[in-house]
């Protein structure tokens, strides 16, 4: 917002000493001025008197009193900073009006004054805040740790309801078991291999085993054959303490990597991978009619999750959910 001073409506009060032949008009109201009388001259016009001048001013956009000295703001007239403190943005945390401040994730984000805007980050729903600080080092705010999943059975239920969800109203699973397991930051760092923070993992793990079968005829060992056998695990790793609907979301991400793995392997692009994973959690979260996860993620910056939903999304637009598995398919068919 650009603010700047008003101009000063400066006046001038002539009084005439006396009778002059040339016939003056005020510019206000049309009203000849009688020989003798005062006036006003103000930018070069004549007012027969101050209610005639006050009338020719630009009234305030907020009281309507008129504007001798003010401010002026995105065109538009304010007599005084309290009446231009009425169209300053609230703080989101402390609610207080100021006229600078921060939008998070976009420029209608959420808005948040200086001294918030500095305040720690949430780990669970990504904006400054009062936090407190977790055993790994990660910040949460009151509101996330009301709602936060720290125990396995809680994690189970609510990735459980989300696989049901993916399965009866996406059309999108798969029907081996799968296991969940609550990790911590630096845990889940290790696991990923990856620097930075990370708030899930699908992990399929492979595995061959040799199994010996010694042939006999009457007790004596005439030979062995060797027998094959593949073994697969299936493993979700989410970081604890996630506020319930991010848990969620994160889950529902987990669960698109299981299911893209199994049909579509060959797909190697990260950007198609977890841009992937992104569009299959907003499906669910619009399901849920938590949109406001799906904002997040369209403002997302970062040039692989962010841009990957991104590139699903405008594709979705075209077809909706079908024309992006049509999408999958001949990436999957090009690699």
């Amino acid at each position: 917002m650009k603010i700047r001073p008003a101009l000063l409506h400066l006046f001038f009060l002539i009084l005439s000493a006396q009778a002059s032949a040339e016939s003056i008009y005020c510019d206000q109201c049309g009203n000849r001025i009688k020989e003798g009388a005062s006036y006003i001259i103000s930018e070069s016009k004549i007012y027969c008197d101050h209610e005639c001048y006050e009338k020719s001013l630009p009234k305030c956009a907020v009281c309507g009193d008129p504007v001798k000295a003010g401010y002026v703001s995105e065109g538009k007239n304010y007599c005084s900073e309290k009446c231009l403190s009425t169209t300053w943005e609230s703080c989101s945390l402390c609610g207080k009006k100021v006229n600078k401040g921060v939008h998070l994730g976009s420029k209608n984000g959420m808005f948040y004054c200086s001294d918030c805007a500095e305040k720690p980050i949430c780990s669970g729903c990504g904006l400054p805040n009062d936090c407190f600080v977790l055993p790994d080092g990660r910040n949460i705010c009151s509101k996330c740790q009301s709602s936060a999943v720290t125990s396995l059975r809680g994690s189970t239920e609510i990735i459980r309801e989300v696989r049901k969800i993916m399965k009866e109203e996406l059309d999108i699973f798969t029907d081996h078991e799968i296991k969940y397991r609550l990790v911590d930051k630096n845990e889940l760092k290790k696991l990923s291999g990856q620097s930075e923070m990370e708030l899930g993992l699908f992990q399929h793990e492979e595995w061959k085993n040799t199994e010996i079968i010694t042939k006999k005829k009457l007790g004596i060992k005439i030979g062995e054959e060797k027998n094959i056998i593949m073994s697969d695990s299936f493993t979700i790793f989410i970081l604890t303490s996630l506020p319930a609907e991010k848990f969620s979301d994160i889950a529902a991400h987990e669960l698109a990597h299981d299911w893209l793995e199994r049909y579509y392997p060959n797909i190697r692009d990260k950007v198609i991978i977890e841009g992937w994973a992104e569009y299959a959690a907003s499906l669910v979260n619009s399901f849920f009619g938590r949109e406001y996860l799906n904002e997040q993620k369209k403002y997302n910056e970062h040039p692989v999750y962010g841009n990957g939903y991104r590139i699903l999304s405008k594709i979705a637009e075209k077809g909706g959910k079908g024309k992006v598995i049509e999408f999958l398919k001949e990436k999957n068919s090009e690699e």
